[in-house]
């Protein structure tokens, strides 16, 4: 059994925990470390962790004796280095929250400290561990579509996910989170394009995009400034926060907070009571920040859509779109080598196999194949198709000695998939070209 404490109770630590209740014998959760008492709690009580092992801030934490073998750390995204230096240096290996930096000399301090202390560390890129894209990676590891000449990847995050997340939530601006929309939300997707290319460094890249819809100029005239409150637009418009959180129920995670402080669980996607909808509604017609209007926010030269493109060094490219603001999410992925090519749609969890075969009529063969993205019931595939559950389980069997996984990504792994994203948005801002040096 692997001894964790989660640092950060927050929505991401609440998904890996879950582990603990699935497999007790595998993984236990005997600390907590939170300022937000309330989450504290909440964490405490689900857990059953001593009160002696509750803590307000790591400072506190680090000055006890070692107690676990492990942290996971789902601290928000600017402070993961800061916070995982000194657990590091306690002696604790670490499951850490992507991104793990926001900047290339924070990475180079954290991957520094690492190498100093010898411990393990390994990033939370959950897509890797979906049955999707492993199955994907274990056909290009067999050879089945040759040496990859192109991957090209989109990723389309819907409207209410980019309302909720980069407009109005915690992502919305590097000045709030210290982190473009590229490191925060698409860091998966440039990993998983490193997985697919492995062997191969990256050598240059190019990068373009902006804030083509969530801008002030783009606020309808006659719209108010909080949706429920003043605004006449507020039963059509597809951004509104009555739609978004309260009817019909979505993205409760981010507006929890106003219900825990009424002494309600931290219990997500169960239905509202009359009241709690009441405290909701109330909270967002006045001081909650999610009930503002979407197009109120700073969003400190953000992007909505950004288009990167990578030259590795045998010559092999790769494209990635980010759409903000679709209809419907969706990640795509097409792979081209010297015998055939993959293409898939993750959400439907289908992708074609093709070989080149000049024998047929057609000039290839064609194999489909669709993925049980659940691998288990529904409370066991955890969130990002399964790749969450998977996820910590491998991470427990490493400590335990175990084989990784091929999804298995530790720090030393990561800082390419890093080192593209700075050096895109280095690239989107200068509107240049921008050397990679790993």
């Amino acid at each position: 059994m692997v001894k964790v404490v989660l640092v950060g109770a927050g929505d991401r630590a609440n998904e890996y925990s879950k582990y603990a209740l699935l497999c007790p014998d595998k993984m236990k959760i005997v600390g907590i470390v939170d300022p937000d008492k309330i989450r504290n709690d909440i964490m405490r009580e689900r857990y059953n962790v001593p009160k002696e092992n509750c803590f307000a801030s790591v400072e506190d934490f680090v000055r006890r004796d070692k107690f676990a073998d492990a942290v996971i750390n789902g601290t928000m995204d600017h402070l993961h280095v800061q916070t995982s230096i000194p657990i590091l240096r306690k002696g604790y290996d670490m499951l850490l929250e992507k991104p793990f930096a926001v900047n290339q000399t924070e990475m180079q301090e954290l991957v520094d400290v690492v190498t100093e202390t010898g411990r393990k560390v390994y990033i939370c890129h959950v897509l890797r561990y979906t049955p999707f894209y492993s199955e994907i990676k274990k056909h290009l590891m067999n050879g089945d579509i040759g040496r990859i000449i192109s991957i090209q990847q989109d990723e389309h995050v819907s409207y209410h996910h980019m309302a909720v997340s980069y407009v109005r939530g915690k992502w919305r601006s590097e000045k709030v989170c210290f982190a473009p929309m590229l490191l925060a939300k698409c860091c998966h997707d440039i990993d998983l394009m490193m997985w697919m290319l492995s062997d191969i460094e990256p050598v240059s890249v190019a990068s373009y995009g902006g804030d083509f819809q969530f801008t002030t100029k783009n606020k309808p005239e006659n719209a108010g400034t909080r949706c429920m409150l003043d605004c006449p637009l507020n039963d059509k418009c597809a951004f509104s926060a009555q739609t978004n959180y309260v009817e019909p129920q979505a993205w409760d995670q981010y507006v929890t907070q106003p219900l825990e402080a009424k002494g309600y669980k931290w219990e997500l996607y169960k239905p509202y009571t009359e009241e709690q909808k009441a405290i909701l509604i109330e909270a967002l017609n006045t001081y909650n920040d999610y009930g503002k209007c979407v197009w109120d926010f700073e969003r400190d030269g953000n992007v909505d859509h950004q288009s990167v493109i990578i030259n590795f060094r045998n010559g092999a490219t790769g494209v990635f779109n980010l759409v903000g603001g679709a209809s419907k999410a969706e990640r795509n992925i097409h792979i081209i080598g010297t015998k055939g090519e993959i293409k898939g749609e993750f959400d439907s969890g289908k992708f074609v196999l093709r070989t080149i075969e000049p024998k047929e009529e057609s000039g290839y063969i064609e194999q489909e194949f669709s993925i049980d993205m659940l691998g288990g019931s529904a409370g066991e595939q955890g969130a990002h198709g399964g790749g969450d559950i998977r996820l910590i389980a491998d991470f427990c069997n490493a400590l335990e000695g175990g084989e990784k996984s091929i999804s298995c990504t530790d720090i030393m792994d990561s800082t390419k998939s890093h080192m593209v994203v700075f050096k895109a948005e280095e690239s989107r801002k200068s509107g240049k070209i921008v050397e990679i040096s790993l």
